[in-house]
């Protein structure tokens, strides 16, 4: 992000609609614990529309931007960054079709360093939850290294209802993938990279001719009134999704959870999330 012009016209898109829910968590997790910081997910990525995620370790101190607004995004300055949107781009993958996300989303201290303790990978797990909820259309996880690797399988565990349609895969880890070792080594690395990339492009293409769904909008759950019925949604509350169209939305009174209830294979399911749920809106006649 050292062009000046993308820099401020990714800041300028931070509350576009496809990554407005993710960033709103990101403000809320700065909150949460004020002494560090997390980044925002970058507009130039797939947002709540992504059907790929890398997940990375944790954002390394030494790259924290000394102004500006501080964004993961693969057109990041530096080498690793650097690499993975060449390998994308050679994959034939979309930055659309991405979204990165760090296991531990907060800034690691200085001095902490080397792989991810166990208590870091517990303390990202429920903003990993938070996450996962915002981008239903995730198909496939590219897991950057051993931490991240370990995470999930701790993730997997916890929620495994919430993941069981996302696939795994192992990858290597972002930090000695250009910088350390023979030439022979950085390059078998690189093609590690290069061919979980493939194999995740692979299976979040549709098949063809198959009809997909293109997202309208996304609301929260108490904002779903009449003009929703009979639209085709999908809802989830991190542990089950439903997706079909829209029967009732039921909320007794604002502090009150709101009983969402969609025809899932002609049979009516029901599902109580919080009022500040994110629920996505199609067009189309239903079919993924």
């Amino acid at each position: 992000m050292t062009d000046p012009d993308f820099r401020n016209s990714q800041e300028a898109e931070l509350w576009a609609e496809h990554v407005a829910p993710i960033n709103s968590l990101v403000e809320d997790l700065r909150a949460e614990n004020p002494t560090s910081s997390v980044q925002f997910t970058a507009p130039l990525h797939g947002g709540t529309d992504a059907r790929i995620l890398v997940l990375l370790p944790a954002p390394e101190s030494v790259n924290r931007p000394q102004d500006g607004s501080d964004i993961l995004s693969t057109e990041n300055d530096d080498a690793n960054a650097e690499a993975l949107a060449t390998l994308l781009a050679e994959a034939r993958i979309d930055s659309k079709e991405v979204i990165l996300w760090n296991a531990f989303p907060w800034y690691l201290p200085s001095d902490e360093t080397g792989m991810l303790k166990a208590s870091r990978l517990n303390e990202g797990m429920e903003p990993a939850s938070r996450f996962l909820r915002l981008v239903p259309t995730l198909r496939t996880v590219i897991l950057m290294g051993k931490g991240p690797q370990d995470f999930w399988a701790k993730l997997s565990k916890k929620y495994p209802e919430a993941l069981t349609r996302i696939t795994a895969i192992n990858d290597a880890a972002p930090a000695p993938l250009v910088s350390t070792g023979t030439k022979a080594q950085q390059a078998s690395r690189l093609e590690r990279r290069s061919a979980a990339l493939r194999e995740a492009r692979n299976l979040v293409r549709p098949e063809h001719g198959r009809e997909t769904l293109r997202r309208e909008t996304m609301v929260r759950a108490e904002e779903l009134g009449p003009e929703h019925l009979g639209r085709v949604v999908e809802v989830t509350d991190g542990n089950l999704t439903l997706h079909g169209p829209l029967l009732k939305a039921f909320q007794p009174s604002p502090e009150w959870r709101v009983t969402v209830t969609v025809s899932v294979a002609n049979q009516r399911r029901s599902l109580g999330v919080t009022p500040d749920t994110w629920v996505r809106i199609y067009r189309g006649a239903g079919v993924r």
